[in-house]
């Protein structure tokens, strides 16, 4: 058994979703050239995640084309993925229940002072025109908050990276955070969601992933920095709406362009998740989306009584009586509208 097996089946054990990384590499490998952006942080031509799981079958043929959105705790395709190969391991933080906290040690320039705690005014704080790293950018915000250094409370898992570096792990606690690069902080990056953290103990050319202190669980997210997560945008109101859970129709491709069959698709799923995932304003959702899918409806891409059923059905799962006057006034109004203002038909390849 490699070691990357073994730490793999490791992760999985402690309920932490992994996917196959490049060896001494952070990029995920990937298998099937199908599915693989034409240019970095592009679309795959496969479709997925736009189209939803069912736009390509890699993921159903338990293959890793899709990184962190394949990730799994099965033992078996774990087995699978790393049997004879040198992969590294990597964690899916979201669908883990994690955050990870990464504190960056480049040799950059001390940016302006309103991007070294961005909407946080450092006038009183002069020890921030000396800052350097990532560890000392959080340190200047614990004491902003008056609160203890995140290096010693609460105790949580802490990794070294080969850079110099610091990981620190936390858990979530069932709320959902986004990942973002510097929107805490100068030389801070939070890796949550649909973002991807090297397992700790990973060995690569440059060194290892080492857990440092006597912690090896990841502690509960401090209050207190979830709060200065949702200040800088990086929470998720609401959780990602299971695709599955909404029937959408199949669109027939006779008579119109196959792009522009597949970029109607795309639209009404991409719609539907969106009003299916409203906790709050769920209407003006409705009457956003409803618009939206009217203009295609009026330029013969999609059929009304399609679209109305899907949007009727999606606003259900986010708690809105199907048979409701308003919603169902407020729908039929948003569609009327769109129709009356058709959408020009994309060229190839553009997103919805």
């Amino acid at each position: 058994m490699s070691s990357g097996l073994e730490l793999a089946l490791l992760c999985a054990g402690r309920g932490w979703w992994v996917h196959p990384l490049l060896p001494g590499s952070k990029r995920p490998a990937g298998n099937c050239r199908r599915c693989r952006p034409p240019t970095p942080g592009g679309p795959p031509p496969c479709g997925f995640p736009e189209l939803g799981a069912g736009g390509c079958a890699c993921l159903a043929a338990g293959r890793y084309c899709h990184g962190v959105r394949a990730a799994t705790t099965d033992p078996e395709l774990i087995r699978r993925w790393w049997r004879g190969r040198t992969f590294a391991v990597g964690v899916a933080t979201g669908p883990s229940d994690l955050v990870v906290v990464d504190l960056d040690d480049h040799h950059h320039p001390l940016p302006e002072r309103e991007l070294v705690l961005p909407g946080i005014d450092l006038a009183a704080f002069p020890e921030a025109d000396c800052v350097r790293t990532g560890v000392d950018v959080l340190e200047l915000l614990c004491r902003v908050r008056r609160a203890e250094s995140l290096l010693h409370a609460p105790p949580t898992l802490t990794v070294r990276t080969p850079s110099g570096g610091v990981h620190l792990w936390y858990q979530a606690g069932g709320a959902r955070y986004t990942q973002g690069a510097g929107r805490l902080g100068w030389q801070i990056d939070v890796r949550a969601g649909w973002s991807t953290a090297v397992a700790p103990t990973t060995r690569t050319p440059a060194g290892c992933y080492q857990v440092t202190g006597p912690e090896s669980d990841p502690a509960r997210l401090p209050r207190w920095l979830a709060l200065e997560l949702g200040r800088v945008g990086l929470r998720s109101r609401d959780p990602d709406p299971p695709p599955a859970r909404i029937r959408l129709p199949r669109l027939a491709t006779r008579r119109r362009p196959h792009d522009a069959a597949a970029y109607a698709a795309a639209a009404l799923r991409r719609e539907a998740e969106t009003v299916a995932g409203a906790r709050s304003g769920r209407n003006d959702q409705l009457n956003r989306s409803g618009f939206r899918l009217g203009q295609l409806v009026g330029a013969g891409l999609l059929e009304l009584d399609e679209v109305h059923q899907a949007l009727t059905e999606a606003a259900a799962l986010a708690g809105v009586d199907p048979g409701e006057a308003k919603a169902q006034s407020t729908l039929r109004r948003a569609l009327q509208a769109g129709m009356r203002s058709p959408r020009t038909i994309p060229s190839p390849g553009a997103r919805p």
